[in-house]
């Protein structure tokens, strides 16, 4: 019976991932269509992860190894702490209780999405599901405020309840900078590094738009699309966010959005937030 689960759920991917990338419907079509792949892949996931212990909590459902039984209760605690925060910031609570998925080390983390050794996540949202790495394999202390002000689980929440309210309607780069942004107001948590200042010489609008992913700075490529974000909500024109995020959810592409919503163009928008960035996020 669980193995025809499993073949039906990947039957109800290949056919939705069909739909969206194949026939490429309009926006609106591809976000009634893009929630039957995320419940399919989370479906799968759950099937995958049905040896692991559980750990429900009021708004989780936390799957765990042996190993993190001395650590569930952090995650949990610090999943119950940026709940009520992200849902606020987003003005949106997803029905029913997320899944985290607690992986005892890095290696079994990357296997899950066929990565390299080099990848050095603490925490990834995909499919429904965040899934996280154990604080012991990265956490210096055993505090748990510093897996709360350090840890992933604001910026991955941010993620699904974005992707919940807007039904994947986003560029990689804006759900990126949002997260980063909830994880700023909430923790005070901000990825700075030497080789990610605002003042030197950035990548287009264009480039975070297509190339997000493959470009060889990711930590400038983090950075701007904090910065983009951050000046929707801190800018001179007001807080501008909460209005581009229901637009997104309306159905609208995020360039749209922000020409209706801020007046001006595109390309201008990439200069104001360029210049605003270079002068407040020193």
């Amino acid at each position: 019976m669980r193995k025809m689960l499993v073949l039906e759920t990947v039957a109800v991917v290949l056919l939705a991932l069909a739909a969206v990338v194949f026939i490429q419907p309009p926006v609106r079509t591809q976000m009634w269509v893009y929630p039957l792949v995320r419940q399919a892949a989370q479906a799968k996931l759950n099937y995958e992860t049905r040896e692991m212990l559980v750990y429900e909590t009021t708004h989780f459902t936390i799957k765990y190894t042996a190993q993190d039984a001395d650590t569930v209760g952090m995650v949990a605690d610090a999943a119950e702490r940026a709940y009520g925060p992200v849902t606020q910031a987003l003005d949106f609570t997803p029905a029913g209780k997320p899944m985290v998925v607690i992986y005892p080390d890095r290696q079994k983390l990357n296997k899950v999405f066929g990565w390299s050794g080099d990848q050095s996540a603490m925490g990834v949202y995909w499919g429904g599901v965040i899934q996280v790495l154990s604080p012991h394999a990265w956490l210096k202390s055993e505090s748990p405020e510093e897996f709360v002000r350090s840890g992933p689980m604001a910026h991955e929440l941010t993620h699904l309840v974005l992707d919940y309210r807007t039904r994947g309607n986003y560029p990689r780069w804006f759900t990126e900078g949002l997260a980063q942004y909830v994880e700023y107001k909430v923790n005070g948590y901000e990825w700075r590094t030497a080789n990610n200042s605002l003042t030197g010489d950035l990548y287009s609008l264009e480039q975070l738009d297509e190339q997000f992913d493959d470009l060889p700075n990711q930590a400038l490529a983090y950075r701007e699309s904090l910065a983009a974000v951050r000046y929707l909500a801190e800018g001179p024109e007001g807080n501008k966010l909460p209005a581009v995020v229901d637009a997104l959810q309306n159905g609208h592409r995020l360039e749209a959005a922000l020409t209706d919503k801020l007046g001006i163009s595109y390309r201008d928008y990439e200069t104001a937030w360029r210049n605003w960035a270079a002068a407040t996020m020193i």
